[in-house]
């Protein structure tokens, strides 16, 4: 029986690779929790980020507003962002606690390095910044509580040091980047995998919550599968690279796209389908090692007796590119689909029926009026959410019937872009580049440009029409934004 005060616990993956390389035939990155939590409730089928960008997106997920209105529009305070949420910010956390909910916060924060999440109400486990959580005290009380040894990997792959291929353990590894652009076998247990860390203190957390009674959110935000794709028995070696067909627009020449897309083609190695296809490899393993953690909640939530009575979700901060668009990696300033497409599923046993697909436009920001609402709490009259129990529980339920999406930009550079979802079409304006228009039905993988094709000339511009006014709806009004209205959609 459904409790009006259901407990909440929100799954986070970090940088998923997702579309369309679960829809692409041979090996996929199986997501089988995911797939068991859509099972007893729904999945949405075109959920995406609001933002294709780690700190963007998370900062929309924790206050349910616009990039641009909270400000942390790219990481880490590049071009000017904020860098830092203000002190009495109010996260959703704070309209829970209202509510008289507990919660709880572990794993990645990335939403500035002054302040984290037990600023704002949260009990558990963070870092400040991106973190590195291999280094730190709390990892080595982990191991030490379970008998593991400290984490070590043979790196096989690596874009930017190839040199620095070989055995590693992690915590004595001087190189603060290192996690990043690389892949490798582990060499001890998959249990000394962050994202097993991370859900162990969960649990732990759960477990206490089972006792006291009281009702809780929890926030699992684990660091993969985002590189680097470092996997361990049973997942280490379980995809042959030689079996993955190479992706339909891996040898795309941009020419038709804005020039930041070849600008940022160039940023990486030159590389053949047969060496992409051995890092998507290592990927896909991954995939599902993170997933596998992450099932261990879910576990938990039933070992407990808790998950008749708990409102599950499942989702991804943003996609990933890896090997598409040229023989890309990382994401970049892109919002392409393999970007900008995440998964997401949503389970509440009694008040959502088992076993629904939708194909509603919606991101995870709208993720938080919907615990809001689950939970009883108020729902701040600034949130750009909207909650998705209405649609979740009755698929006639009045809905939006066009989407936007921002980015400002990565790497240090601006790149200040909208993008409009609508029916079968996608339409990306961008500040001082070239534009994008796609029909995502007859061309999923984004091979045409259309933007100079007449026959699309009425769709472009109700398209065009459509953004404005989801951009003036949505109080998108500062320099830049005012800008690219101006000269391209009025």
């Amino acid at each position: 029986m459904a409790s009006d005060r259901p407990n909440i616990v929100w799954l986070l993956t970090d940088h998923h690779a997702f579309a369309h390389h679960l829809s692409l035939p041979g090996p996929k990155p199986e997501i089988p929790t995911h797939d068991r939590i859509a099972a007893d409730g729904v999945r949405f089928d075109r959920a995406y980020a609001v933002c294709p960008l780690c700190t963007p997106a998370r900062a929309s997920m924790l206050t349910g507003v616009y990039p641009h209105k909270h400000g942390m529009a790219l990481n880490n305070g590049d071009c000017g962002a904020r860098r830092e949420f203000d002190r009495d910010a109010r996260l959703f956390s704070h309209y829970l606690r209202q509510a008289g909910y507990r919660c709880g916060y572990f794993g990645k924060w990335h939403c500035g390095v002054r302040r984290g999440p037990m600023d704002y109400g949260f009990e558990g486990w963070s870092m400040p910044g991106y973190g590195l959580p291999y280094k730190t005290d709390r990892y080595a009380a982990y191991l030490a509580e379970l008998g593991l040894p400290q984490m070590e990997v043979d790196v096989d792959w690596h874009e930017n040091t190839p040199s620095r291929q070989g055995r590693h353990v992690l915590r004595d590894d001087p190189h603060e980047g290192f996690h990043m652009n690389a892949a490798g076998i582990m060499t001890t247990p998959v249990e000394t995998h962050e994202a097993y860390f991370v859900t162990h203190m969960a649990n732990q957390w759960l477990a206490e919550r089972a006792r006291d009674g009281q009702p809780f959110c929890l926030r699992v935000d684990v660091w993969g599968p985002h590189q680097p794709h470092f996997v361990g028995e049973p997942f280490a070696g379980s995809i042959d690279p030689a079996s993955i067909p190479e992706y339909p627009n891996y040898a795309h020449g941009l020419a038709d796209r804005p020039q930041m897309h070849r600008d940022f083609r160039d940023r990486w190695t030159r590389r053949t389908w047969e060496q992409w296809a051995f890092v998507l490899a290592r990927c896909f393993e991954h995939v599902r090692q993170v997933d596998a953690a992450l099932g261990r909640v879910v576990d938990a939530l039933e070992e407990l007796h808790l998950a008749d009575d708990t409102l599950l979700v499942y989702t991804a901060d943003h996609g990933d590119i890896l090997g598409a668009h040229g023989g890309t990696f990382d994401k970049g300033a892109l919002m392409v689909e393999e970007t900008e497409r995440i998964p997401l599923a949503v389970r509440w046993p009694g008040r959502i029926a088992p076993g629904q697909r939708s194909d509603a436009l919606l991101t995870h920001m709208d993720i938080v009026p919907t615990v809001l609402e689950a939970a009883g709490a108020e729902i701040p009259p600034e949130t750009d959410g909207r909650s998705l129990l209405p649609l979740a529980q009755d698929p006639a339920a009045d809905w939006r019937d066009d989407l936007m999406c921002q980015h400002h930009g990565h790497l240090g550079e601006l790149r200040f872009q909208r993008m409009l979802r609508w029916g079968d079409c996608k339409y990306v304006a961008h500040l001082r580049d070239s534009d994008e228009l796609y029909d995502l039905k007859a061309d999923p993988y984004e091979l045409t440009n259309r933007i100079d094709d007449p026959a699309m000339a009425d769709v472009l511009a109700e398209m065009r029409r459509r953004l404005a006014r989801r951009m003036i709806e949505h109080d998108d009004n500062a320099p830049f934004a005012q800008g690219l209205r101006s000269g391209k959609l009025e």
